[in-house]
């Protein structure tokens, strides 16, 4: 049976307008959707529409971000919703909040700030503007504050002189003033206590340069603090973590770290889930710092939280309870990295024999992690990797049983390895290059895989052979190099080529000018010219004769390709011109 409550979540990119019937309604109602403001299911797609339709026209741009029931969502395909479907339908199927995860705003905030401006003066209604402010993020309010004291100082606006005016706005506005002395009277005032909007200007205020301002501003948040509302604390830690790296920002951040501290477990669970990666880690911090996590939350986020650090705390979280069967889950159902954490613990913990499953790990540190855990036990794993490869081939495991051989074996195990270049998977062959390379095996048995049917073994040839230009003999190269090789051969062969002496690079640059295979005809173009502009400098010696001639012949033929000057430096530099 299908769960009710499984939610889809969809996007809807929006301008300052719709932003204000949003905030109207709670968040908790779409308003009529506009022909070019559709309901998509791939946040890339509302992200470039609000960045590059909307923003451009209203000069702010808004991602929104809702949650609709599945069943819903399998009814009426995203295409059909907002078309077919009522705003209505789709808000009796919303579960939860609408939510902005992205903002965009044109030309450094300068409209931005001159919409508060007239706003603040009764020129324009405040709706869409408070809006606008209420979904701000840290980077938005640092913008704002600096467009505002520029745009104010130009257009020679006093806020407070407006008695007309909408007296909150007029008070931002006094508050990034470039004249200290309003901007600390606007941050003793009580409405700076009590109006939650300003408490992100109030916040960067405890960052101001001037310490009577800084003082005040200061001792104004920790009252603010105290009274905000759980909306306000989840709005605020975004400013205050933007601040922090300031030479004076920390304050805020400490600040609001000791609001969240003693905040409702339901505040720190929104501001985990909090859109900013820097928020979202502070609250994480603050989280595990306490007493309220269960073991079950803490392993639940680290199989499933996004951001990698914050997966990790979870994991040392975990560790250092010392929870064994947890730890065991998280090796068996978490990403490589958390793995790793726990299986790191779990040695520590005196498991090492944990890491033996994962010696055939797909993931290098993994496997590496596996191996120190197999030392630990005991057990060398490049033993245990030769018993693997003798007797078993699991089409699946082979891969990284060869990989972890070429990690920890010697270079009597190149013999071990040398049938693997031969396997019928190109990926296996592949490995078996980088192992067989990696140990000090035999360049020669390398050279032959230059003309493998799979890009990827030529790939990994061309990486082995980096340093051995003359381990493929030149006739062979020139053979591969034929038109009638694949792409990828060709494209081998010529990098092998180009790295032995100065004049063989010369004259496959040349040979290669009006290829049919415009990959290879652009990069011996580029490289011959990088190589005329820089290389020839260091050219000493002159070439034999008859490697002159040739060269001039090719030099004659690629002229209407590579233009007379470069031709006639080329000639010179060969001293046929």
């Amino acid at each position: 049976m299908t769960d009710e409550r499984t939610t889809v979540p969809l996007w809807r990119p929006v301008g300052p307008a719709e932003l204000a019937l949003l905030r109207a309604s709670g968040w908790r109602a779409l308003p009529p959707r506009l022909p070019d403001r559709p309901i998509l299911a791939a946040e890339a797609l509302a992200t470039k529409i609000a960045r590059r339709r909307i923003m451009p026209v209203s000069g702010a741009g808004y991602v929104t971000c809702f949650e609709v029931d599945a069943g819903f969502a399998r009814r009426h395909p995203v295409r059909q919703v907002g078309g077919a479907v009522s705003a209505e339908e789709i808000n009796a199927h919303l579960a939860g909040p609408i939510r902005v995860v992205r903002e965009f705003h044109a030309h450094e905030y300068r409209p931005l700030a001159m919409r508060v401006i007239k706003a603040a003066a009764g020129w324009e209604r405040p709706d869409e503007v408070t809006a606008m402010l209420a979904v701000a993020g840290g980077k938005t309010w640092i913008g704002l504050d600096r467009a505002l004291r520029i745009s104010a100082a130009e257009y020679g606006v006093g806020a407070t002189e407006q008695s007309s005016g909408n007296m909150r706005l007029s008070l931002l506005v006094e508050a990034c003033s470039a004249d200290g002395r309003r901007r600390e009277w606007a941050v003793t005032t009580r409405a700076m206590h009590t109006d939650e909007l300003l408490l992100p200007v109030l916040m960067l205020r405890t960052a101001d340069w001037v310490p009577q301002v800084r003082e005040r501003a200061r001792r104004s948040l920790t009252a603010a603090l105290e009274s905000a509302s759980p909306a306000a604390l989840l709005a605020a830690p975004g400013v205050a973590a933007a601040t922090a790296a300031w030479a004076r920002g920390r304050h805020a951040l400490d600040a609001v770290a000791d609001a969240l501290r003693a905040a409702p477990d339901e505040v720190l669970a929104s501001t985990r889930e909090h859109p900013d990666i820097g928020v979202r880690r502070l609250a994480y911090r603050l989280w595990l710092e306490s007493d309220r996590p269960s073991h079950e939350e803490v392993m639940r986020a680290a199989l499933s939280e996004p951001d990698e650090v914050c997966r990790l705390r979870c994991v040392q979280w975990l560790a250092r309870d010392g929870r064994v069967d947890v730890l065991e889950r998280l090796l068996s159902q978490g990403t490589a990295k958390v793995a790793v954490e726990a299986l790191t613990a779990l040695v520590q913990l005196g498991r090492p024999r944990a890491g033996l499953a994962h010696l055939a790990d797909g993931s290098t540190m993994m496997r590496t992690t596996a191996q120190w855990a197999a030392r630990r036990a005991d057990r060398p794993p490049a033993a245990i990797y030769r018993e693997a490869l003798a007797t078993e081939h699991p089409w699946g495991r082979t891969r990284a049983l060869v990989a972890g051989l070429g990690e920890c074996g010697t270079r009597q195990d190149v013999d071990v390895l040398l049938p693997f270049l031969e396997h019928p998977s190109p990926r296996v062959r592949a490995e078996a290059v980088r192992a067989v390379r990696r140990l000090g095996g035999p360049v020669s048995h390398l050279a032959d895989l230059l003309a493998d049917p799979a890009p990827v073994v030529v790939r990994a040839v061309k990486r082995a052979l980096r340093h051995e230009p003359y381990a493929v003999p030149t006739a062979r190269l020139w053979a591969l190099l034929a038109a009638d090789s694949p792409p990828h051969v060709r494209l081998g062969a010529y990098d092998q080529l180009r790295t032995q002496d100065t004049w063989t690079r010369v004259h496959v640059d040349l040979h290669l000018l009006d290829d049919p295979d415009p990959v290879l005809s652009s990069r011996a173009h580029a490289d011959l010219t990088a190589w005329t502009r820089h290389g020839a400098a260091t050219a000493y010696r002159a070439p034999a004769e008859e490697t002159a001639l040739r060269l001039g012949r090719l030099i004659d033929t690629a002229e209407a390709r590579i233009g007379a000057r470069q031709a006639h430096r080329l000639r010179w530099i060969l001293g046929i011109g």
